[in-house]
């Protein structure tokens, strides 16, 4: 059977994502009963102007955001870098990690999460 969803069809939900600011619209298109593979889900999710993922630790897995479009900041132990389209960020086990769409400008930044455990 072959897996495939259109993530551009899904309902997003607004949540706030980490205790970060402003609302984010938000879909998990594939949960981890839907993997042959030690990982947890694939997620969709667009963060409006001002708005940021709260800074959050995982325990032993790696989280990889892949940003679409836009641009803004991505804080990893305490070490800020300017994001923008088309940069690939790996969350490291344990780490404390956020992200900001504080550009200033009139777009969104777009993000897949994929999340494995390290086994």
């Amino acid at each position: 059977m072959i897996a495939k969803k259109n993530f551009l069809e899904f309902a997003l939900k607004q949540e706030c994502i980490h205790e970060g600011e402003g609302l984010c619209s938000h879909a998990m298109i594939f949960g981890e009963n839907e993997f042959q593979a030690p990982i947890r889900f694939l997620n969709y999710t667009t963060l409006p102007k001002g708005a940021s993922f709260g800074a959050h630790e995982h325990a032993d897995d790696n989280e990889i955001y892949i940003i679409l479009e836009g641009e803004g900041h991505y804080e990893c132990n305490g070490e800020l870098t300017e994001v923008k389209a088309g940069d690939v960020l790996v969350n490291p086990a344990f780490a404390t990690h956020a992200l900001y769409n504080d550009s200033g400008l009139d777009v969104e930044m777009r993000v897949l999460v994929i999340e494995g455990y390290n086994r």
